[in-house]
């Protein structure tokens, strides 16, 4: 409790960003790993059956764009987010923006309450090596982990290089192992440019 403290004291302004990827509610966390998300175009009758009470993500949207008035500048993002099937509630968000005063691109991956914070989440970019990203911080909507993603990332998600994310839960067990499809990242992103 104390490291959550420490963590949300230290990066308030983290929520004050994220706009599009405010998660309403907590997902309840299980001992059973949900199921990824079927690629698009992939049939669903051939998804791997949900096991009974088990919670199923939704198929992703295609890549959105969102902005808001961050004094006066706007501040835009390209952004996908992942529900439960059975709930509505919204799972993961991600999203890409460029800071006004950097203009260097940035990934957000907001994760619902109850992970394990020290394990942070993981990412990879289509056939990269997997990175652990270290969460910045939580609030009521989920907790946050940001990074300073590369222009060759960047450009890997624009060709359609999925994300895989992964996160445990505080039991340390796999919480969820997504697949984010890059359909629609590029049209998205040259906008938010």
């Amino acid at each position: 409790m104390r490291l959550v403290s420490r963590l949300c004291g230290r990066k308030l302004t983290v929520s004050s960003i994220l706009g599009l990827l405010m998660i309403t509610a907590a997902v309840a966390q299980t001992d059973q790993q949900r199921q990824p998300v079927p690629a698009p175009g992939a049939n669903p009758a051939q998804a791997a059956p949900a096991r009974p009470g088990q919670q199923q993500p939704r198929p992703p949207a295609i890549w959105l764009v969102s902005c808001t008035d961050n004094n006066g500048k706007l501040d835009c993002r390209a952004a996908q987010s992942v529900f439960i099937r059975n709930t509505g509630q919204r799972l993961l968000s991600v999203a890409v923006r460029l800071p006004a005063d950097t203009k260097k691109p940035v990934m957000l991956i907001q994760a619902p309450l109850g992970v394990y914070l020290p394990a942070g989440a993981s990412l990879q970019i289509g056939e990269d090596e997997a990175k652990t990203l270290p969460f910045r911080g939580c609030d009521q909507a989920g907790c946050v982990a940001e990074y300073a993603i590369t222009e060759a990332e960047i450009a890997a998600m624009t060709k359609g290089s999925s994300l895989k994310i992964s996160v445990q839960n505080q039991n340390r067990q796999p919480a969820f192992n997504l697949t984010i499809p890059a359909t629609g990242f590029a049209a998205a992103y040259a906008k938010v440019k």
